[in-house]
């Protein structure tokens, strides 16, 4: 039996890489295209990052929401940051969100009290941070959240921070 898979896969394979193979794509370019510089769109269709940085001692991270409603957000705290002083959640407007947080050395947890839809954007502000000054004074947090109707932490991103220089 494990044969027969085997080789089936195998001629399988092989018959799908012969056919790619086996059908070459005639194209001319015109002197437009020659100097155009190609471009690539992409359509995101998933929560994802839209801006981070430092206002004062108050770090944010902007993250839309697309596709599917939001339920939690979570933030892995960057190993630098002692600590901060409080969390805000923000809309597009400067609105609170109403949701309950949960903060351990590592990570802060957020749960919505309502689940925020799609097109709206969330803000969360960490306000008072203190940190250890890196070498390279860059903070990285990394954000994962829950959609509605999923199971399972969904990866979006790492939100970087640069920290200006004080002087």
């Amino acid at each position: 039996m494990k044969g027969l898979i085997c080789g089936s896969l195998s001629a399988l394979i092989l018959t799908t890489s012969t056919a790619a193979i086996a059908t070459p794509v005639k194209y001319e370019q015109s002197n437009a295209d020659r100097h155009r510089q190609s471009q690539v769109a992409f359509n995101v269709d998933v929560p994802h990052i839209t801006h981070s940085g430092v206002r004062n001692d108050t770090h944010f991270i902007r993250v839309a929401v697309v596709g599917m409603s939001l339920q939690d957000l979570m933030i892995s705290l960057p190993s630098q940051m002692e600590r901060f002083n409080g969390v805000r959640i923000q809309d597009r407007s400067g609105r609170e969100i109403a949701a309950k947080t949960e903060i351990s050395k590592e990570r802060l947890s957020i749960t919505f009290d309502q689940p925020v839809n799609p097109g709206s954007s969330v803000e969360v502000q960490f306000t008072g941070v203190q940190t250890r000054i890196p070498v390279h004074k860059i903070l990285l947090y990394g954000v994962t959240a829950k959609r509605v109707g999923l199971a399972g932490d969904i990866p979006i991103g790492t939100a970087r921070i640069d920290l200006p220089d004080k002087g």
